[in-house]
């Protein structure tokens, strides 16, 4: 199944897309708002063959600029939280790790351990499971928030929700350089999280773990490659629709 994402165009006008189910995290920065409209809008419109809901941490002005629909996602608004549909970041986070917890034992009973491979059987499947994201707007705000446990969270929905098809979306007006450094520092922990999934010595960088999608104030798109140094390719931004 893939799960096409329009990101620009090349030289040549062509458009150009990426495939989200290959994608485990994707970060987006130095963004304006009227570029992740598009990008979102575009998001809500990927066809799904069964109704999934994603899980939107915003304000409320950026999940109205998005579209989002609060009967069709899990909704924390981090300016107006009565007007959403899940009260605070930590609950929010704790329904999707609850879910993440409930598809590994669905997979495990299954004896499957590809959750793409188990998204092309819904047909036949009686708990029929397909590609959900988190999308975070402004991340280096859950960095300072309370309580620290946040941050584990955030990082255990980021390595282990790929594997039973739950992706994390970040967006954010200046780089992530230097967030998993600050993660850890708030929370040392979670230099363990990473060593259980990845060995030692673990990742240093939040760039090791998702790919990037810069956008300019120029009009341009750089897109980045998970533990590459150089961007990988270059686009003029356009409409995504």
């Amino acid at each position: 199944m893939q799960i096409p994402l329009i990101i620009g165009r090349n030289s040549n006008g062509e458009y150009q897309q990426i495939d989200l189910a290959e994608i485990p995290l994707l970060m987006i920065s130095y963004c304006e708002d009227a570029q992740l409209r598009n990008i979102f809008k575009a998001l809500q419109t990927i066809s799904y063959p069964f109704q999934s809901n994603n899980y939107y941490i915003a304000s409320l002005r950026k999940c109205i600029q998005w579209e989002i629909n609060i009967e069709n996602a899990y909704l924390h608004y981090k300016d107006e939280p009565d007007n959403g549909n899940i009260p605070n970041k930590q609950k929010l986070l704790k329904l999707l790790n609850d879910e993440i917890f409930r598809r590994e034992r669905i997979l495990k009973k299954k004896k499957i351990s590809d959750f793409k491979k188990y998204a092309t059987l819904n047909t036949w499947n009686k708990d029929k499971l397909t590609y959900q994201f988190i999308i975070v707007d402004d991340i280096w705000d859950i960095i300072v928030s309370k309580p620290k446990s946040l941050g584990l969270s955030l990082m255990r929905i980021i390595l282990y929700g790929p594997q039973v098809g739950i992706h994390t979306i970040f967006t954010g007006k200046i780089s992530f350089r230097n967030l998993l450094e600050q993660l850890i520092n708030i929370n040392p922990i979670i230099s363990k999280e990473l060593q259980k999934k990845f060995g030692i010595p673990e990742p240093k960088r939040i760039n090791n773990l998702g790919n990037e999608l810069i956008l300019t104030a120029e009009n341009l798109v750089f897109y980045k490659k998970a533990g590459l140094m150089e961007m990988d390719k270059l686009y003029l931004s356009g409409n995504y629709q």
